[in-house]
């Protein structure tokens, strides 16, 4: 079974950003997204930030802590695109299926917003780009 035969659709785009406040004078100030919702995870370390585009979701994530790898990714690239999340029914049944093609890139899933959990998948197999999985 292929990943496409997993996948809902994609859930959203998300970009680091040092600043939420920052990033909503540009986002929700200017161009006029609407916040979704908000909500810190991860025992309080990362802001996520959702606002609505209409179809899908863009999520600002925020370390609110360091050390934390979000700070060394913010340090090597500087804000901006991070990831794209699929949603998925089961992020376990996914992530664990033969055929989805990409293993994933840490041990275990993680909190995501509003109870989802979430996995990130080997960019190193995914072309370098960093994908991520988010459902029950």
């Amino acid at each position: 079974m292929s990943m496409r035969e997993w996948v809902r659709g994609l859930d959203h785009v998300g970009l680091v950003v040092p600043d939420t406040e920052q990033a909503l004078a540009l986002w929700r100030d200017r161009l006029g997204f609407a916040v979704a919702h908000a909500e810190a995870v991860n025992d309080g370390t990362v802001l996520l930030t959702h606002l609505d585009l209409g179809n899908v979701h863009l999520q600002l994530v925020q370390p609110l802590v360091r050390p934390h790898p979000l700070h060394e990714w913010l340090d090597r690239h500087g804000a901006g695109l991070h990831h794209l999340c699929f949603e998925v029914d089961s992020v376990d049944v996914a992530w664990h299926a033969e055929g989805v093609g990409v293993p994933p890139a840490q041990p275990a899933p993680h909190q995501g917003i509003r109870g989802r959990r979430s996995v990130f998948l080997d960019p190193c197999r995914s072309g370098g780009v960093q994908v991520e999985l988010t459902g029950s």
